[in-house]
C-alpha cells in the first residue's frame, strides 16, 4: 500500500536534494575547448578553421573515420577543429586527403 503523506514528503525532499548536490558538482559547463583570452586552448593545435559549426563537425567525423580525436572550438575567427599537437600531422593528411 501506499506511505503516509510523510513518507512521501520525506522522499520527495531528499531526492531534491541528491538532484540539488548533483546538479551543484557536476554542473553543465562549456562544451569543448574554450580558448582562453590570449586564444590558447591549452595543449591543442588548431589544424582548420570554418565559418560554420556544421562544417567543423563534417571535419570533425572525417578525423573520428581516421581515428584522429578532434575538438570544435568558437572563437572570433569562425570554427576551429583542435587537435592534441602528436595527431597534427595526421589530422592535417586526413583532410586534405578527402
Amino acid at each position: 500500500m501506499i506511505g503516509s503523506i510523510d513518507e512521501i514528503l520525506t522522499a520527495l525532499a531528499v531526492m531534491m536534494l541528491l538532484a540539488g548536490l548533483l546538479r551543484w558538482t557536476f554542473g553543465s559547463g562549456p562544451k569543448g575547448a574554450v580558448p582562453g583570452d590570449d586564444g590558447d586552448v591549452g595543449l591543442l593545435e588548431t589544424v582548420a578553421t570554418v565559418p560554420t559549426r556544421e562544417a567543423a563537425e563534417v571535419l570533425a567525423a572525417r578525423l573520428a573515420r581516421e581515428k584522429v580525436r578532434a575538438t570544435i572550438a568558437h572563437d572570433e575567427g569562425g570554427w576551429n577543429l583542435l587537435v592534441f599537437p602528436q595527431d597534427a600531422d595526421d589530422a592535417k593528411v586526413a583532410l586534405r586527403a578527402s
